[in-house]
């Protein structure tokens, strides 16, 4: 919309003025009417009538001589209306701060007119009460989901909007400062949501928000529902920056800089940069390091890379049966971790550190471990590792009950993928596998060579018996799979416990 805001001196009220003047200038949407802030000062209080009643209490107890000027400011509180009905505090305090040259004094949104807004638009038209109707619905299903159902409620005699979740009701005030602010902000995104080019500022959201209720909200103001809404967000949050990198989230990211020296910025106090999704500087600017959170959210422990090849497929062929499953994101809800065979004994996973090996609870602290069945002897040391991390992970260490991943496939799959990579010979194949084949504890390199002691097709086996080009034939099982229900029974368990796993660990 614009490059550079023309800053000509440090003061933030003076920040703010450019802003919304360079934003009147440049944007489609001419109208100040169409632009609506949501400060970081926001409150849902009665503060008139709790100065008010301060005041009256000091005059009567304070041992002055002339109570004048304090019975002079009480009776100028009493000639607004009781309660929250026309009194704003916050808004007067940002207006007069901020914006006193302007006319947008109706479109600084703090809710302490939340009352009186809710009480007429319930007094009003059919399509006004139909409105919170929807509205109070809205917030039960996005944020309250554990309660049957969310009112508003003007309470007339008290002049103050009561709040009512499940069977619990009590004056707004008096709900979380995180509840408050759901309120204020959606409240005014969803009366204006069927109107076109709508801008909302809005400072610092994370204030008093829980982080995963935070997430939420990105998410929704960014669903279609407010898709004729523009936002401009101010915040410090490493939440909401990594919510951009979901690809559904439309989202451009800049970076504000004060620069040391301003010669060297045209004479500007701050250097604006866009930033890429994933910009590390970014997080280098907030403080955030690698200590300050974990770098996705669950972790899936595999052997090696056809494992993570694999199971990513049959994630999203489990995704596109079930259209009602969450896609969730590689890198972001959930990361694979490659161990390599036999480097599993330099980790541990208990809570104790071993100085003998890595604990992999200090990579990410929740781990999901996939491992090769391998046919270990009973009470061979690799039989005694599985049992501990069997006891250490509990219901999150799986072991393969074939000799490895690719055993998973079906006999059907095996097939397919031996005529994709021997076109010239489908005949032969089709015939020796005119029966199914039963290989899940074989080495399966092997396997396949026996079933073509001739050399009809190429050779398969690696030394240790194991298919010697693993990738190839990874990929050319995945172009043959091409829907969740031509998996093997034990790919859809394991596929389906995995997907279960990441969603425990991305829920709110």
């Amino acid at each position: 919309m614009y490059n550079r805001l023309e800053n000509k001196r440090s003061s933030y009220s003076y920040l703010i003025e450019s802003f919304f003047s360079n934003l009147q200038k440049n944007s489609a949407a001419t109208s100040i009417n169409n632009k609506y802030y949501f400060p970081i000062l926001r409150g849902t209080k009665d503060y008139k009538s709790i100065i008010n009643n301060k005041l009256k209490k000091f005059s009567e107890s304070a041992h002055i001589q002339n109570k004048d000027s304090i019975n002079h400011f009480i009776s100028l509180l009493n000639l607004q209306t009781d309660g929250l009905e026309r009194f704003d505090i916050y808004s007067d305090i940002i207006y007069a701060e901020y914006f006193k040259d302007t006319n947008i004094k109706n479109q600084i949104l703090t809710g302490g007119k939340l009352y009186q807004e809710i009480k007429s638009m319930l007094l009003g038209e059919e399509t006004q009460r139909k409105l919170i109707e929807d509205f109070q619905k809205f917030l039960q299903e996005n944020f309250f989901s554990d309660y049957d159902k969310v009112q508003l409620i003007p309470n007339e005699k008290k002049k103050v909007l009561c709040v009512k979740i499940g069977k619990d009701e009590r004056a707004i005030y008096d709900w979380g400062d995180g509840t408050q602010q759901l309120i204020i902000i959606l409240y005014s995104l969803f009366k204006h949501k069927d109107e076109q080019n709508k801008l909302f500022f809005i400072e610092e959201p994370e204030m008093y928000l829980h982080p995963g209720v935070l997430r939420k909200f990105i998410e929704v103001i960014n669903s279609d529902l407010f898709k004729n809404h523009q936002y401009f967000i101010t915040t410090h949050s490493n939440i909401v920056l990594d919510t951009s990198a979901d690809t559904n989230i439309n989202m451009s990211i800049f970076k504000f800089k004060k620069v040391k020296d301003k010669s060297k910025n045209g004479g500007k106090d701050f250097l604006i940069e866009q930033c890429n999704n994933g910009d590390m500087s970014l997080l280098n600017e907030l403080g955030v390091r690698n200590s300050s959170l974990f770098l996705s959210n669950c972790s899936i422990w595999v052997e090696g890379v056809t494992d993570r090849l694999y199971l990513k497929h049959y994630l999203k062929l489990y995704c596109d049966k079930y259209k009602d499953k969450k896609i969730y994101r590689e890198n972001v809800d959930y990361t694979f971790i490659e161990y390599g065979g036999g480097n599993i004994t330099h980790f541990n996973f208990d809570k104790t550190d071993n100085p003998n090996s890595i604990n992999a609870k200090y990579i990410n602290n929740n781990i999901f471990l996939i491992a090769d069945n391998d046919n270990p002897k009973e009470g061979s040391t690799k039989a005694k590792r599985k049992e501990a991390y069997r006891e250490q992970l509990k219901e999150n260490f799986y072991e393969l009950s074939v000799t490895e991943v690719e055993n998973l496939i079906t006999s059907e799959i095996l097939k397919q993928t031996l005529i994709i990579q021997n076109p010239k010979k489908e005949s032969e194949i089709n015939k020796v596998f005119e029966k199914e084949k039963k290989f899940a504890n074989r080495k399966l390199g092997k396997f396949i060579d026996a079933l073509f002691p001739n050399g009809e097709i190429k050779t398969y086996s690696a030394d240790s018996g194991t298919i010697k080009n693993k990738i190839e034939f990874c990929k050319s099982v995945i172009d043959v799979t091409d829907d969740f229900d031509k998996l093997s029974d034990e790919a859809q368990i394991l596929t389906e416990k995995v997907y279960e796993f990441i969603k425990k660990n991305n829920e709110m």
